[in-house]
């Protein structure tokens, strides 16, 4: 039956390839990629996200728990997968069977997965993590050296790369991104010190990627630019936007109930929050915040109707909201509205939606929600 939904996802993979090889022009011919499919590829669908990577010269994958990482495997992705989130010491026979890699900051985990890929007769690469200011995931670099004497000789296991993630390189001050790079390089120092070789040194996700250069190293991490949205609004001075930009992935559109008349001076929809200022055509589409719309867009957002926009009006219900289509001539039940997307010469975009509902474009397309159908192209 969820295919039979009015309201749905459409997924253009046509534009997910090309902002994928639009991204290699920003980079050294030599520097690996990790496309980033976690959280369902931000909502948009791992799987056939993954095998388009793939097949356009992606070298990583990277997956946010262990449940992720698996299913590639399951669907047949045999690139390799990194755990970004990592995984806890009781997950290593999961991990290593699968053949994944994870980020490790502790011993625990080093030695449970170097007992485990004994066990398995395999090797498990992985990860050091080291935290320059996120404070998260990740071990100091003064504690670096320690770590590396409790692991770097455990049995059947990899020290593949190295890592760290960044807390702000999204924001437009950049002094915070940059004392992450000094202390990351710090870290590098150290393992150089120490004799111990990481085939990958990888700290650049996406706004690092276009605002810091000196961040790719051998490999980056893009993840929402290649579903054609920016984190932040920093990055469009910064980011070429030439004849072919990077190309929104996901229209969410929905269609048109009910139409009805509501006169003036009639509150609309949940406590009230909206009342009809004018003799008005009140327009309810089968959408709501169990589909991923937040109701902290009410009264706040506009949608797509006939190539033009109508404002969103009361409080956004479970399955449903309502539109004041009065200014838009001839609406009916059936015509397509979009959420966000494209739809004749006006467009509303993901960050736009951030912006009113006071959060961030991730935040949107992670919220889009599994009943609703997506449809690939």
């Amino acid at each position: 039956m969820a295919h039979h939904r009015a309201t749905r996802a459409e997924i253009d993979l046509t534009a997910f390839r090309h902002n994928l090889q639009n991204l290699r022009k920003y980079l050294d011919p030599q520097t690996r990629i990790m496309a980033v499919v976690k959280a369902d590829a931000y909502g948009h669908g791992a799987i056939p996200c993954a095998r388009i990577a793939v097949e356009n010269g992606a070298d990583y994958l990277g997956a946010g728990v262990i449940e992720e990482g698996i299913e590639l495997r399951e669907n047949g992705l045999n690139a390799p997968i990194l755990i970004l989130g990592s995984i806890f010491p009781d997950e290593a026979e999961d991990l290593v069977r699968h053949n994944l890699a994870t980020i490790l900051c502790t011993r625990p985990l080093a030695q449970a997965l170097s007992k485990e890929a004994e066990k398995q007769d395999k090797t498990v690469s992985v990860h050091i993590k080291v935290d320059t200011g996120m404070n998260r995931l990740g071990i100091s670099p003064e504690n670096l050296p320690a770590l590396l004497d409790q692991v770097r000789n455990l049995k059947n296991l990899k020290i593949e790369a190295v890592s760290t993630h960044f807390s702000s390189a999204d924001d437009e001050d950049l002094s915070v991104t940059q004392a992450q790079l000094e202390e990351f390089q710090t870290a590098l120092t150290i393992l150089q010190k120490e004799g111990v070789h990481t085939p990958i040194v990888h700290c650049a996700n996406t706004s690092a990627l276009f605002k810091f250069p000196e961040s790719h190293f051998n490999m980056v991490r893009p993840g929402l630019i290649l579903y054609g949205v920016l984190p932040s609004p920093s990055l469009r001075p910064v980011i070429d936007q030439g004849e072919n930009p990077f190309q929104p992935v996901m229209q969410w559109k929905s269609q048109i109930i009910l139409v009805k008349p509501i006169a003036k001076g009639q509150p609309l929809s949940y406590s009230r929050s909206f009342t009809t200022q004018r003799d008005s055509l009140i327009a309810t589409l089968p959408i709501g915040y169990a589909d991923g719309l937040h109701r902290m867009l009410s009264n706040k957002m506009d949608v797509l109707i006939r190539g033009r926009r109508a404002p969103q009006v009361g409080n956004i219900c479970m399955d449903m909201i309502l539109i004041d289509v009065t200014d838009i001539p001839d609406v009916q039940a059936g015509d397509e509205v979009v959420i966000f997307g494209r739809q004749g010469d006006e467009m509303i975009s993901v960050e736009e939606l951030a912006v009113k509902g006071k959060t961030i474009p991730y935040e949107i397309l992670c919220s889009v929600s599994k009943r609703v159908p997506r449809i690939y192209t």
